[in-house]
């Protein structure tokens, strides 16, 4: 029993919401930010500030504002209001963008920073991405097939191996199966798709130049993804995820403009019904057309109009000479003072948006320069932060040709990622920061090289700023406040003026501003997007959708309108121009940016204008867009000191009701805790065979269905966190009612039964914040976990009497009930994104109950006994490391290094036997006191990564005693399915063990594309491995105690429901060494034997989790 918890610990671990414990699953705690939340009728808008009084609460005010506004147009469409006040955290810690909804707990959290992508239009962020969250709330919950809090069902198998040792309960899990279905079946393309389109009164997102781009290509090229494509994020690229994201659009548009925007409610409601698992079925219900034919209609219709609105442009193409087009982020180019060389970002080689700086010599076409990181370039946390932010923004030359200034974000002392300037030398081959967390981007030097221009980010607002390289002192240019986005700042030739792109809602226009300083002024703004200004000897260059696709354009000093310099059928964008008149910029093709070089740009004739189909634009004219956010400023300190100090303070220039002139409210942040989530589990947990004694063959054997209710288990996990995951708390409880026979149905439901069944408990809390100790990123974070498991053993223990005097001896038969409980205590301190260190104490009491049985020999009954056979008690520290490398196949073929060591200190008493003292029984302890040292580590590599991977890895595992040998109850095992799979779990045990591992994992259909009910089938890949490991107790017996497998495993990636990953696997190992394990003294098999015989034989392993073990 020592190891139950061990795979215990395994099913649990199973789950998503359970308490793993990675790097990358912890945050910082961040004790430097105050917390404030604003109060309106619908919601409640939480913010932070900093004591220097910077933060997000301008932004907050903005958000309560919006949210109010298009409460009432979203929950109307979809006839739901949300069951309590949905939380909204603004984040602005990090230059990041993006927004999450969390359905099931009526919380969003959001960036401040606004969304700056080369595959969306530019759009009003907080209008757009607080109805893209919030509508996500709304149409999703509406396509539940019942309540949010019971979001999923798990359905649990478990088989075990057959142990053939007479001194263990039952073996290790050779069979885990943990499979959820969930209240919702909504595809990725629906929940995202109708996120944008809102509703057609709405214009805060709208079907930009970009979308139409990426749709147009695509189409054009024949490479529109298929419906089973648009169900998921599967095994895309970050190029195809937004893909999903945009034909998910397209798609929703169609189907407002073809059966009315109610359609995309009746499409939601009839996901929510039972009989629905895919929208195929669901299109048929709400709109009398299967889903695939609407797809395929839509297609239809797209090819059709692309065609023909395309059909003459094509034919007078000029799109320049593609220089770059590996990777589908080649952007931002620049020239050198000289012309010689380009400086461009790209993240060639990578499946995602990572880029980095490249710098390519223009004459030859070789490239001269990559700038690699202190930090493995691109390496994250496991799935999930960053180790060294890639490189992001424009980039510019210094004048005298010998560095290139880049952004890239790193973390300061209190863990946020910010971004900031650095150079890369040509010379010396190295990059020198130039600034520490000034929050910088898009850098442009002058022409006298004293001065960068760069932009700077505050609370969702962007201005443009000098920055004095020598000093380091940063001045402002601009004084924008209320969410305006300024970009890409030029220098123009004489150093006079800085020329840079700004917001007005939908789409730049180009504007200007004395680098001494003043106001701005428009350069051009039309209803046009103008972005990317690059001011030249003659005019300004641009790229502007003035016709409908974004090209280059030239603006001449004193002409009315620009001219025309290229004419593409996707998009032309960033342009930089070369002393000697070329023109370099990123060039969009359905498979993403190429780097592209105009040798000697004209002007290219006019061309018909462009117009994206119809059935992509919104049936209505948007009403309800009338707006004005500039009279919502920062929140002064005064006020937040009095919301602090005080129960609320309202904020009078925020009505928080249309029909009321009552005031939102400002208080000091008080836990908000999301509503209780209850989970019900089914699980066979099949360690009980049908023969009810191994011994005994006078024992009737259970018949086929006393087995299945013997091993089955009901119960349910229940969670439930702090929305700023403060204090997060996860548990379950499941029951086995068949583990125990009842004389009636009220003796069953009796408390003093229900706590005899079979039972798995457990309870887990987290408390991520700081308690006041240390006001630190790294201050300890709490973890305290229960947990007990009951297991009764028919029959489990034997007997011999003697009826009588002259009676043959005989066997009497007891129950036995073992009850297992453990305590664990933990202090976790995440050091960076990728090392997280562990204090902790653990304490482990184990009873074991003889139940209440006859005695022939004593003629009477012998009443319950129970005594604690084990009380452990352990401290220990741990360190956890990881480090990945993100690409698309990186669950089944990883790339990285893992590494886990612990050294632990336990103290157990044992029971050894019984001793009678004054005619009490009284049990006899062994104390021991155990050091153990383990190390786990894994490393894994590509051989070959593109077009397919390929990969290799290798695992080493060892844990020792240290010091002299102790009781084999203290052993470590290492086979089994979390071990050398070639030999049952408890083959391979002892006070030191060594595991060595070596793998090579391919694809075999690595893009299935079928979509089967509620599964879509995405990849297979195979892994073939060998194993050497060997178990010893005392000095290490010699290379003839190593115990070798070879085996290989199938790796089935499913998406499941349109929401979750399935992993499937199925492995078959063949141990290679033939052995006997010797059988401690008193124990012997059923047919006498004294040892048992493990390898020569295949053990077979099967698997249904949301992951493959990462290597």
């Amino acid at each position: 029993m020592r190891r139950f918890f061990a795979f215990m610990a395994l099913i649990w671990s199973a789950l998503p919401a359970a308490a793993q414990v990675s790097p990358n699953l912890y945050d910082y705690v961040r004790s430097d930010l105050d917390w404030y939340t604003i109060e309106t009728e619908h919601f409640l808008v939480h913010f932070h500030a900093d004591p220097d009084g910077s933060g997000s609460s301008r932004s907050a005010q903005v958000t309560a504002r919006i949210a109010e506004e298009i409460y009432g147009p979203m929950t109307e469409l979809y006839g739901l209001e949300p069951d309590t006040k949905v939380s909204i955290v603004l984040k602005d810690f990090e230059d990041y963008s993006n927004g999450a909804a969390y359905f099931f707990d009526n919380l969003i959290e959001i960036w401040a920073p606004a969304l700056n992508t080369p595959l969306r239009g530019a759009h009003a962020w907080l209008r757009n991405v607080i109805t893209h969250e919030f509508a996500h709330i709304v149409q999703v919950q509406a396509s539940m097939k019942s309540g949010r809090r019971v979001p999923f069902v798990y359905l649990q198998y478990l088989d075990y191996e057959d142990v053939r040792r007479p001194d263990v309960l039952y073996g290790y899990p050779n069979v885990i199966a943990s499979y959820p279905v969930p209240v919702l079946n909504n595809p990725a393309w629906l929940a995202e798709g109708t996120a944008q389109y809102q509703r057609a009164s709405l214009d805060y997102d709208r079907w930009d130049a970009h979308r139409d781009m990426i749709l147009r290509t695509r189409v054009l090229a024949g490479e529109t993804l298929t419906i089973e494509e648009m169900g998921g994020f599967y095994s895309h690229t970050s190029l195809e995820r937004e893909t999903v994201y945009n034909q998910g659009f397209a798609l929703s548009q169609y189907l407002a403009a073809t059966y009315g925007e109610q359609a995309l409610a009746d499409v939601t409601r009839s996901l929510g019904q039972w009989s629905n698992w895919n929208f195929e079925r669901a299109a048929r219900d709400a709109v009398g057309r299967d889903g695939g034919d609407v797809w395929q209609d839509w297609v239809s219709s797209l090819e059709a109009d692309y065609t023909a609105s395309m059909q003459e442009r094509m034919e007078t193409l000029v799109a320049g000479r593609v220089l770059e087009d590996d990777g589908f982020y080649n952007q931002y180019p620049r020239f050198s003072p000289d012309g010689s060389r380009i400086a461009w970002l790209s993240n060639k080689g990578e499946d995602f948006s990572r880029q980095y700086l490249h710098i390519m010599d223009v004459a030859s076409g070789e490239e001269i320069a990559e700038v690699a990181f202190d930090v493995a370039p691109g390496h994250v946390c496991a799935l999930g932060h960053r180790l060294a932010g890639p490189a992001t923004g424009a980039v510019t030359w210094s004048p005298d040709g010998g560095s290139v200034v880049y952004t890239r974000s790193r973390e300061t002392p209190e863990g946020r990622l910010f971004n900031d300037l650095y150079s890369y030398s040509l010379e010396e081959e190295k990059s020198t920061r130039i600034t520490r967390e000034q929050r910088l981007s898009d850098p442009a030097w002058s022409p006298d090289g004293d001065r960068i221009a760069a932009v700077r980010q505050s609370d969702g607002t962007t201005n443009i700023v000098l920055l004095d390289p020598a000093s380091g002192e940063v001045a402002p240019l601009t004084a924008f406040a209320s969410g305006q986005q300024a970009t890409e700042p030029r220098f123009s030739a004489d150093g006079a003026w800085v020329y840079f792109s700004q917001l007005d809602r939908h789409g730049y226009d180009l504007a200007r501003v004395r680098a001494q300083g003043g106001s701005v002024e428009q350069v051009l703004a039309t209803e046009s997007d103008e972005r990317s200004p690059v001011p030249s000897t003659d005019g300004v260059w641009f790229a502007s959708d003035r016709d409908g696709i974004f090209n280059l354009y030239r603006l001449r000093d004193g002409a009315s309108a620009p001219e025309r310099m290229t004419n593409v059928v996707g998009g032309a964008f960033m342009p930089d121009v070369a002393p000697g008149g070329q023109v370099a910029f990123a060039r969009y093709d359905w498979d993403g940016y190429s780097l592209a070089l105009l040798e000697n740009p004209q002007v290219v004739g006019s061309a018909p204008a462009y117009t994206p189909p119809r059935v992509l634009t919104k049936a209505n004219t948007p009403s309800a867009n009338s707006y004005d956010d500039s009279d919502l400023g920062p929140i002064a300190r005064e006020t937040l000191n009095l919301a602090a100090d005080s129960s609320g303070v309202e904020l009078s220039g925020l009505a928080w009701s249309t029909d009321s002139d009552r005031a939102a409210e400002l208080s000091e942040y008080s836990s908000v805790f999301t509503s209780f989530s209850f989970l019900p589990v089914l699980r066979l947990d099949r360690y009980v065979s049908r023969k009810r004694s191994r011994t005994d063959v006078r024992i009737k054997d259970r018949t086929r269905g006393e087995t299945l209710l013997r091993n089955t288990k009901i119960g349910a996990y229940a969670a439930s966190r702090e929305i700023m995951n403060g204090l997060t708390m996860f548990g379950g409880l499941l029951l086995a009612p068949g583990s125990r026979a009842a004389e009636s149905p009220a003796d069953f439901f009796s408390p003093s039964s229900l706590l005899k069944l079979e039972r798995d408990l457990f309870l887990q809390f987290e408390l991520r914040r700081s308690l006041g100790i240390l006001d630190k990123r790294w201050a300890p974070q709490w973890s305290l976990e229960l947990f007990n498991v009951r297991r009764n053993v028919e029959n489990g223990l034997s007997i011999e009497e003697f009826p009588c005097t002259a009676c043959y001896p005989d066997t009497t038969l007891a129950d036995l009930a073992y009850n297992l409980w453990e305590v664990d205590l933990a202090a976790r301190s995440k050091i960076n994104r990728a090392l997280l260190l562990e204090a902790g104490v653990r304490y482990s009491p184990y009873r074991v109950t003889t139940e209440r049985f006859f005695s022939k020999e004593l003629a009477q009954a012998i009443p319950e006994t129970s005594s604690r056979y084990f009380i452990g008690r352990s401290v220990r520290l741990k360190a956890y490391f990881e480090a990945f490398e993100p690409h698309r196949h990186m669950d089944v073929v990883p790339e990285g290094i893992k590494v886990e060591a612990t050294l632990e200190r336990e103290r157990g008493r044992l029971l050894e036997e019984f001793d009678v003292e004054d005619g009490i029984l009284t049990p006899v302890y062994t104390s021991d006191a155990i050091t153990r040292l383990t190390l786990d580590a894994r490393v894994a590599r590509h051989l070959v990564r593109r077009p397919l991977p390929h990969g290799i890895s290798a695992r080493v595992r060892t844990s020792m005693v240290l010091g002299g040998e102790v009781n084999d109850f203290y052993d470590d095992y290492i086979g089994g399915l979390t071990g050398a799979r070639g030999y049952p779990f408890y083959a391979l045990g002892g006070n030191r063990t060594a595991w060595a591992q070596m793998a090579y994992t391919f694809p075999l259909l690595p893009r299935i594309d079928r979509q089967m009910g509620f599964l879509y089938a995405d990849k297979l890949f195979a892994r073939v491995y060998a194993d050497a490991v060997s178990a010893w107790r005392g000095a290490f017996p010699g290379a003839g105690s190593i115990r070798k497998d070879v085996g290989a495993e199938l790796r089935l990636g499913l998406g499941s429901f349109y929401l979750l990953p399935t992993a499937v696997f199925v492995s078959g190992t063949y141990g290679l060494d033939t052995f006997d394990f010797q059988l401690d003294d008193g124990f012997v098999t059923p047919d006498g034997q004294s040892t048992v015989q493990y390898g020569g034989g295949v053990q077979w392993h099967v698997g249904v989790l949301f992951g493959f073990d990462l290597f």
